[in-house]
């Protein structure tokens, strides 16, 4: 990733403010390190840099070294921070503030990251990096956990990685005013996947389950083959419960299954879900 964040002198005054705020906007804090206010405030806009996935520009400059550059701008106090596009300083700040009145104030002069970020997602799940695609949407979804249009892009790339699991919850969770044709085209998609999905065993041991007496055999070989379909969720459902009953189930290792299972399984949140609940079984 190309580097945002700079300390600024004389010496790359111009290239990094002054050039660099045509490519980007270019926040600018002078700030002084015997300041109590500039230490709290400096961590703040690094955090807020990475958050808004540095869509400008951080230039710092040390107003006890560089004092030419702090005549040149008439500065009077630490910190006082200014906001540059195109060469120009167009608006800016000056002494303690909130975190969220600066991040009213960089959202005000950026574009908008979450936006940014769906669009390079888009872009690399066309040109068929999925893995690409759903780290950047996912960053996106982040930024704007409602933002409808992520969801159904997220959506898309969970079923092009054959996850359709993940892209059921993000689809349900659509608003009747929000399902357009994008929408509707993936919701057959998710159907045809599901069907795809529901093999001759899965349905021959579905059909087992509800009448046999040993349940826990059953669903110890239902949860392998969801697991072969890759319907994660259900298998750890079903060897969670088998575990929940009998923790050393003897007709099949369920407790190894169920931890190899964990340890390939690509969803963060589903994988932490189901490991809290195996670990309050075994302690």
């Amino acid at each position: 990733m190309q580097v945002t964040s700079y300390d600024v002198s004389v010496s790359n005054f111009q290239e990094i403010i002054l050039e660099g705020s045509k490519e980007k906007p270019v926040m600018v804090v002078f700030w002084s390190p015997q300041s109590q206010i500039c230490s709290a405030l400096l961590p703040t806009l690094d955090k807020l840099h990475q958050q808004f996935d540095q869509c400008f520009i951080l230039a710092r400059i040390n107003c006890d070294v560089e004092q030419q550059i702090v005549s040149h701008f008439g500065v009077q106090s630490v910190p006082s921070v200014f906001m540059f596009k195109d060469g120009q300083g167009i608006d800016g700040f000056a002494g303690e503030q909130t975190e969220s009145f600066i991040k009213e104030f960089i959202e005000k002069h950026t574009p908008n990251a979450a936006d940014t970020l769906l669009l390079e997602g888009q872009t690399l799940f066309a040109q068929g990096q999925l893995d690409e695609a759903k780290s950047a949407i996912l960053s996106a979804s982040k930024l704007a956990p409602e933002n409808n249009d992520i969801k159904l892009a997220l959506a898309q790339v969970y079923l092009g990685l054959g996850d359709h699991e993940s892209a059921k919850p993000l689809l349900d969770a659509i608003p009747l005013a929000d399902q357009n044709m994008i929408y509707h085209s993936l919701v057959s998609q998710l159907e045809l996947a599901v069907q795809a999905s529901q093999t001759p065993e899965i349905t021959a041991l579905e059909a087992q389950l509800a009448t046999a007496e040993d349940k826990s055999f059953i669903e110890y070989q239902l949860a392998i083959q969801y697991s072969q379909a890759n319907r994660n969720k259900e298998a750890l459902t079903l060897l969670y419960n088998i575990l929940a009953i009998d923790l050393g189930y003897e007709n099949g290792d369920a407790k190894k299954t169920m931890l190899d299972l964990l340890e390939t399984i690509d969803d963060p949140k589903l994988v932490s879900e189901y490991r809290r609940k195996l670990y309050s079984l075994l302690y």
